[in-house]
C-alpha cells in the first residue's frame, strides 16, 4: 500500500511539474509579444501565483502585500463571474485601463493568466495583443492534451 501512495504522490507531483513548466512557457511566449507587456502571471482559483510574474528589469509599481491583495480579488472576481456563465456565456476575458497601467485577465477553464501593460499602449494595440494571447491560449491547451 505505501508503495501504492508514493507511486500516486509521484504522478501527481510530476503532472503539476509539467503544467508550470507549460504555463512558465506560456507566460514567456506573452512577454515576447510586446515590450510594454510588465506582467504576465497566472493564478489559480484561490490567487496563488502559479507561474510567471514581472518581466525581468521592471519593477512593480505597488508593494507585494498589494500585489498579493489583488490577485486574491481577481480570483473573486471570476468565481463571481462565474455564476452568470449559464444566462449570459463564460467570460472570455477582461480589459481595464488605468492611468498608471493596463490590466488584461484572461480566464482559463481552472485558472487566470493577468497582463500588465504599460499605458501608453493604445486600445488597437491592446486588443491584437489580447487576440494573440488567446491564440496562445488555445495553443497551450492543446499541448496540455
Amino acid at each position: 500500500m505505501e508503495s501504492y501512495v508514493n507511486l500516486h504522490v509521484y504522478i501527481q507531483a510530476k503532472f503539476l511539474l509539467v503544467i508550470v513548466l507549460n504555463f512558465e512557457r506560456l507566460c514567456q511566449q506573452v512577454f515576447a509579444l510586446h515590450d510594454d507587456i510588465r506582467y504576465a502571471g497566472i493564478i489559480d482559483d484561490f490567487g496563488s501565483l502559479i507561474a510567471g510574474g514581472m518581466r525581468k528589469g521592471i519593477d512593480s509599481i505597488t508593494a507585494e502585500d498589494n500585489d498579493e491583495l489583488y490577485l486574491v480579488q481577481t480570483a473573486l472576481r471570476k468565481s463571481m463571474r462565474h455564476r452568470f456563465d449559464k444566462s449570459m456565456g463564460r467570460a472570455r476575458f477582461a480589459y481595464v485601463e488605468r492611468e498608471k497601467i493596463s490590466m488584461l485577465t484572461f480566464y482559463m477553464e481552472k485558472f487566470t493568466l493577468l497582463l500588465s501593460i504599460e499605458p501608453n499602449v493604445d486600445s488597437h494595440a491592446v486588443i491584437d495583443i489580447t487576440k494573440d494571447v488567446q491564440d496562445l491560449i488555445v495553443a497551450s491547451n492543446r499541448e496540455e492534451r
